[in-house]
């Protein structure tokens, strides 16, 4: 609180645990009350080794009339990067629920009831899942990340124990993968993160920390509303409109490569300072969960006898995790500034993950517009079969026969001869 025509001088401490250079501005938030005499404007900060990454600066205020205000430091221009980020937030939430929205025009309610009356899709991903993901994030964990840094190890660890989700059922469309199992997939295994990710976070998680993780149970509820909400919106807007079924089609495929391209370029501007944390141990972690999930995912439903469609779905159902939910989790339960640096590995994870899919489609679509340039020029030959008669067996071998018996008027002297032998 300031008290009329009063100055005050406010020690202002900065501290960083990494190198940082950059502008400093101080304002206060209603210049009706207070005024920022010194500094006057924008000064220079540094924070390195030589002053152990801290640095003290007195800010004086005048006050100017009676009552309570709030002194605001601007870091190179941070309150706008933190205008955008809620922008970046808010129009990623209402992308999603549309595109979600698309999606459920493409589900079947019967196929959907058929695959949970046989529910080895479901199962097969359920295991892989939380069977599988979450031993492959701890054994990254403690091979590769550094052993003294045990909230980057347990971020990890949170990531794996993720349910699938995403843009999971996104990517199985553009694969042609079975949507109603991906959905199916997602729907079962959010209601299951509620047991599983506990039972994970609390048996191996406590080799991380003693202290208790709280596990966000209200986001993975409002993870299963933002998919069952939009997607039933979809389905009955689809009963009454059947014939705009194939164009929610195409436009769910140009949303998910908006969302591809467009979105990881503005996440990557908004949290540019995530950069300056990885190191090739995160970049490497975050590379191989989410691709050895796929690889294992497919070679367990292999043995599981499914088909190549529903082994593809499988994969990229395991291999896309939601990882938003253990980044939650993280901003919950680790105090600062390990949660800083804990958030950076599931940011990578993020940024890797369907990079694999991009890859694969963009070679897939290399390789089918090469092969079909290929013209491989054919004689002008056709085929016929022989009919035997007396009792002989048909012949299913076929005969050349050259151009000149493929001419029309060949043809017609042909069958007229053909009908003269059966006549006689």
């Amino acid at each position: 609180m300031l008290r009329k025509i009063n100055l005050r001088t406010i020690p202002i401490h900065f501290n960083s645990n990494h190198t940082f250079e950059g502008n400093v501005l101080f304002k206060c938030e209603d210049s009706y009350y207070c005024e920022v005499i010194v500094p006057e404007s924008e000064i220079f900060i540094q924070l390195s080794k030589e002053n152990n990454f801290s640095a003290t600066i007195d800010v004086t205020v005048l006050a100017k009339f009676v009552g309570f205000n709030e002194l605001e430091v601007v870091m190179n221009d941070t309150v706008t990067e933190h205008i955008l980020a809620k922008v970046f937030t808010a129009v990623t939430a209402i992308f999603i629920f549309f595109v979600t929205f698309l999606m459920g025009t493409q589900l079947s309610i019967d196929c959907i009831w058929q695959i949970m009356k046989r529910p080895v899709g479901p199962l097969t991903g359920f295991f892989c899942q939380f069977g599988v993901m979450p031993l492959v994030a701890y054994g990254l964990a403690k091979t590769i990340l550094p052993s003294e840094d045990k909230a980057l190890q347990f971020s990890l660890f949170a990531a794996g124990c993720s349910p699938g989700g995403g843009k999971s059922s996104f990517w199985t469309i553009i694969f042609n993968g079975n949507l109603d199992l991906s959905v199916s997939m997602t729907l079962t295994q959010t209601i299951g993160a509620m047991a599983m990710m506990p039972l994970w976070i609390y048996t191996l998680g406590s080799t991380f920390f003693d202290e208790r993780i709280q596990v966000p149970f209200l986001s993975l509820s409002e993870s299963l509303a933002s998919l069952i909400i939009p997607s039933a919106l979809g389905m009955i807007f689809i009963h009454y409109k059947r014939h705009l079924m194939e164009k929610c089609r195409r436009w769910i495929k140009i949303a998910t490569w908006i969302a591809t391209f467009a979105f990881t370029a503005f996440g990557c501007y908004v949290n540019t300072y995530v950069f300056y944390l990885f190191t090739w141990r995160i970049i490497a972690c975050a590379c191989i969960q989410p691709w050895c999930g796929y690889i294992i995912a497919y070679f367990i439903a292999w043995i599981f006898k499914q088909n190549h469609t529903d082994r593809l779905t499988i994969a990229i159902e395991t291999g896309v995790q939601n990882i938003g939910i253990a980044m939650i989790m993280l901003m919950f339960s680790l105090p600062e500034p390990e949660v800083d640096i804990a958030i950076v590995q599931p940011i990578a994870i993020l940024l890797t993950t369907d990079k694999p899919l991009l890859i694969m489609y963009f070679i897939r679509k290399l390789y089918r517009k090469c092969k079909s340039k290929k013209t491989v020029p054919t004689e002008n030959v056709k085929y016929h079969h022989n009919l035997w008669l007396n009792g002989d067996s048909p012949s299913s071998t076929p005969k050349k026969i050259s151009a000149l018996e493929a001419n029309p008027k060949f043809t017609e002297i042909n069958e007229h001869n053909s009908k003269t032998d059966l006549l006689n």
